[in-house]
């Protein structure tokens, strides 16, 4: 019993001394250690190892990307008005008399950009680009990864895009090619990598994120949806890739948004899913064709919806259907909604249409429509767009010619129209169309069509749908008054 009493007292006394020399050393450290110093003498703690795992990443994807791009430079010759730089005020001194009045002068410029290989067959590589940056360029010239310097071909352009492929030939040893993702899979939010020559400095790579999708209405008439990323891109960078974190092509990068030329973080690139069947097309045959439906489309408001009879957002609104087209001919017409093509469900007027101009001629197309109500498939074969100068020449064929708005309470009381009234106000009037030819104009309400009463867009839309010739009633300056069909102002009247 002796025995554990004396145990337990000498433990105690140990537990004792172990404290008292805690104690002791304590007072003589600071307490303890700050949060930075921890950090610095514990490298492996998981937020170092999370940034070195990101990081990590950033490198793996530079050094297979970094190889796939190229710098582009072109030189082209511009005409210059004039006698060259008459305009200087030093010229006088030392222009050759026998230069002045040859008409125009020649300067040759040069222009520099970016460029992808986005495929290769034996030696030859395949390199896509913009068409902005190409120009009129009478040589094109591509720098590699490894610093050397060849002559590249244009193998074609696609303006509506603003995308341009060139061909070049290596033999030396093989190029790598970059791995091309799915545009239609990315995110908002998501990491991007930009690549390319910005103001000349080539083998470029800047990081951001995605900011948005669908962006629209680029420069030059581009009719591409835009990646937008705050991803740094400057000139130069034109033509250059836009990556995930995967190391895949995901965008060309284009254009940016800035006041002073330099980049603010509003850069925007062409998805590579509308990439994909150009550049196919380019290399099999060494041009680009759009399919065309033959119909004008739209969205629609809240209020077009109500008085359409259609939910808000539930398809793509055809406003004009042009005469004799694919449309026409399988009987899509004004009115209609186009709420799938080929099973796949649309409501975004650009994402259709580019579906549509991705078809090639005479393939075959599935349209679900939805016409007030009744729904169903329209095939339809599609054809060839023709070049866009020959088809504004088609607006004059366009049916019906004009533009229906809305009534609106406000509206009524501008035109002065009368309570007992009903009827849809015309917006807007095509040139040379059937619409025209009867004198229809913008500002005119439309109160009856063949003697039917209308009170909404379903009520014209389907009046017109109805029959090939029109009698209007319209509203016009306080009075009401007939007008009937007529050929169109350009048709050829035969005997």
């Amino acid at each position: 019993m002796q025995k554990h009493r004396n145990l337990i007292i000498g433990l105690l006394i140990g537990v004792l001394i172990g404290y008292s020399a805690y104690l002791g050393t304590s007072l003589l450290r600071p307490y303890g250690l700050p949060p930075y110093r921890t950090l610095a003498e514990n490298p492996e703690i998981p937020s170092y190892r999370s940034a070195e795992m990101v990081q990590e990443t950033f490198r793996i994807i530079n050094a297979e990307v970094s190889p796939t791009i190229v710098e582009v430079s072109v030189k082209t010759k511009d005409a210059a008005e004039g006698s060259g730089d008459r305009e200087l005020p030093w010229n006088d001194f030392f222009q050759d008399p026998s230069e002045e009045d040859q008409g125009p002068q020649f300067r040759q410029s040069e222009g520099l950009g970016s460029g992808i290989i986005i495929e290769s067959r034996g030696d030859d590589y395949y390199v896509i680009t913009n068409s902005h940056v190409i120009g009129n360029a009478e040589e094109i010239f591509v720098e590699l990864s490894d610093k050397r310097v060849v002559l590249a071909e244009l193998i074609g352009v696609d303006k509506r895009k603003d995308l341009a492929l060139l061909v070049f030939t290596s033999s030396e040893r093989k190029l790598p090619v970059i791995r091309i993702g799915d545009s239609d899979k990315v995110y908002v939010g998501d990491w991007v990598l930009a690549f390319g020559s910005p103001y000349g400095y080539e083998s470029s790579v800047s990081s951001g994120i995605v900011s948005a999708l669908g962006r629209r209405n680029g420069p030059r008439g581009n009719i591409n949806d835009f990646i937008q990323t705050d991803a740094p891109i400057n000139q130069g960078n034109s033509g250059g890739a836009l990556v995930n974190v995967r190391g895949e092509l995901i965008g060309v990068n284009t254009f940016i948004t800035t006041p002073n030329r330099g980049n603010i973080g509003l850069g925007f690139a062409i998805p590579v899913n509308n990439v994909k069947t150009m550049f196919r097309q380019l290399i099999d045959t060494g041009e680009v064709k759009y399919g065309w439906l033959g119909v004008s489309l739209g969205a629609y408001s809240r209020e077009a919806a109500e008085s359409l009879g259609y939910e808000q957002n539930e398809g793509v609104l055809v406003y004009q259907v042009f005469d004799q087209s694919p449309a026409d001919e399988t009987g899509i017409k004004p009115g209609d909604l186009i709420t799938a093509l080929d099973g796949v469900h649309f409501s975004d007027i650009s994402r259709l249409t580019y579906k549509i101009g991705d078809k090639f001629p005479g393939d075959t197309a599935l349209f679900t429509i939805n016409r007030f109500g009744e729904k169903f498939d329209i095939s339809v074969t599609i054809a060839e767009r023709e070049e866009e100068a020959s088809v504004r020449e088609l607006h004059g064929s366009v049916k019906p010619g004009f533009v229906p708005s809305l009534m609106t309470p406000d509206l009524r009381q501008s035109i002065e129209l009368p309570d007992d009234f009903h009827g849809v106000p015309v917006a807007e009037v095509y040139p040379r169309t059937h619409a025209q030819s009867m004198d229809l104009r913008a500002g005119d309400v439309i109160v009856a069509v063949n003697g039917i009463e209308i009170d909404t867009l379903e009520d014209l839309y389907r009046a017109y749908s109805e029959s090939q010739d029109h009698r209007l009633s319209v509203y016009r300056d306080g009075e009401l008054i007939e007008l009937l069909s007529r050929p169109p102002m350009d048709a050829e009247i035969l005997p």
